[in-house]
């Protein structure tokens, strides 16, 4: 077995290929190695794009020159010519249609809203939801940003579903070959926006650090399937993400150390990036955090639009920030048509019939299981969690496949309701935010935009079947067998 050079001579342990013949890939200490062996058994080692044959001395690895920084956010390369209209209607006739948006939700998506979409986004770029690792460092030229995306507690959140336990029941744009979402890309994409922010206001390098700083931390603390799970953790255990993103950006928790030492480090107050995440700070550009049209719901909502709809219709949230600072009659109507988008995704799907339902009996599990579950259970990634509660796992998967088998909103909460008919039923809370736009207020920045766009938050209830009774647990199991 030999030895490998990284930069500076470093000396690099040697590694094994377990099979002959696939390309592999390693890297020690920050340097990226592939070792391939070919037909013949000759074996060759890549390191940085530059092979070295095993047989010979390997030289020291030259330094490489940095790669230009990379905008996650610009245009995709040109799209083909167009095709012929004898091709296009012959792939009109053999193309499938795919599921149509009314059998999975409940929303008010037509033909002239799409039109719509289409007026207002013209010739817009499709935006990215999910970014590779090349990317993200090429994508992001500040020191701290580049390490705290490198902690241990920001790559946590690769393993935690943006949507909880709704990210388990659907594929966006309902296609089943999609990647789904996770908190991950979600706060990659908040910080890319701050740092297009950043850029069009023309902010000072301190600024810069203190507003990425918070985009890529808002969501740090987030635990096992996000909001699906949180309020049970709140109930018995008074744990929920706002608590824990503020233990890891001050040190209080062991989770990771290192997010508040990098912090002080490169000058930034912690304390400043509470404030802006709680909507208390005073600081100039705060409403990029705290306003309601913020750079948290421009990803979120954009990207929650993917679940919706099967066909994408393009909301890229670059474009809908640049309107919330250039502000002028265009801009105003993106925003017009995003806010109204917003109240769609919240009243149909997010709180709609299924994924209502869908969150409730998650929670109405843990409350039959509670003896099982513990405070430390909010810090595991959703793969630990999983492997630690089996059953969990099991119930989560039963519902995922009766849901999917009946392909219609309402067949959690009917068929539950229709098995155990002669049962009390549970009575559930159900939040419903109703959105509104003056607009007889005059906008002149980004903060102003409080004025035009608020919202009323109330609720109502919804009958939807309980798992702590016995007999209503075996009622609703029956539908999952």
């Amino acid at each position: 077995m030999s030895y490998y050079y990284g930069e500076n001579g470093v000396l690099l342990p040697p590694f094994r290929i377990i099979s002959a013949t696939a390309l592999s890939e390693a890297v020690f200490h920050g340097v990226r190695l592939w070792k391939n062996r070919d037909d013949m058994g000759n074996e060759s080692v890549y390191v940085c794009g530059i092979g070295f044959n095993n047989r010979h001395n390997v030289p020291v690895i030259p330094k490489m020159s940095p790669k230009p920084q990379l905008d996650l956010f610009a245009p995709r390369a040109a799209a083909k010519p167009a095709a012929s209209q004898k091709e296009s209607a012959a792939l009109k006739v053999t193309k499938d249609p795919g599921p149509e948006i009314g059998d999975l939700f409940d929303t008010n998506f037509n033909a002239a809203d799409i039109a719509e979409w289409e007026l207002l986004f013209r010739d817009v770029p499709q935006y990215n939801y999910h970014f590779k690792r090349a990317q993200i460092a090429s994508a992001f030229d500040r020191p701290l940003h580049k390490k705290l995306i490198a902690s241990h507690a920001f790559e946590r959140l690769r393993e935690i579903s943006f949507l909880g336990a709704i990210d388990y029941l659907f594929h966006p744009n309902g296609k089943p070959a999609n990647i789904r979402h996770s908190r991950y890309d979600h706060t990659i994409g908040v910080a890319l926006l701050s740092q297009r922010y950043c850029r069009l206001m023309g902010l000072s390098d301190a600024d810069c650090d203190l507003l990425g700083a918070a985009a890529l931390l808002h969501d740090i603390g987030h635990g096992p399937f996000s909001h699906t799970l949180e309020p049970e953790f709140a109930r018995r255990f008074n744990r929920n993400h706002h608590q824990l993103t503020n233990q890891i950006i001050t040190g209080e928790v062991q989770l990771d150390l290192s997010v508040n030492h990098l912090l002080v480090k490169h000058n930034v107050d912690p304390n400043e990036v509470i404030a802006l995440l709680s909507k208390k700070s005073d600081h100039p550009h705060a409403s990029l955090f705290s306003g309601p049209v913020n750079i948290d719901t421009l990803e979120g909502i954009s990207r929650t639009k993917t679940y919706v709809h099967p066909n994408h219709v393009h909301c890229h949230p670059r474009l809908l920030l640049e309107a919330a600072v250039k502000l002028d009659a265009d801009s105003l109507k993106r925003l017009d048509k995003f806010w109204q988008l917003k109240e769609d995704i919240y009243r149909n799907f997010i709180f709609g019939p299924m994924c209502f339902a869908t969150d409730h009996l998650c929670r109405e599990f843990v409350v039959k299981n509670a003896p099982d579950f513990a405070a430390d259970d909010f810090l595991l990634t959703e793969k630990a969690f999983l492997n630690s509660h089996p059953a969990f796992k099991k119930f989560l998967h039963s519902l995922k496949n009766r849901i999917e088998l009946d392909g219609v909103a309402d067949v959690v909460d009917h068929q539950i309701s229709a098995s155990a008919s002669t049962l009390d039923l549970n009575e559930a809370k159900v939040p419903r935010r109703e959105f509104h736009i003056n607009k007889d207020v005059e906008v002149r920045c980004f903060a102003d935009l409080s004025k035009r766009y608020y919202e009323e938050k109330n609720s109502f209830l919804r009958r939807v079947g309980s798992l702590t009774d016995p007999a209503q647990q075996a009622a609703a199991a029956s539908l999952f067998d």
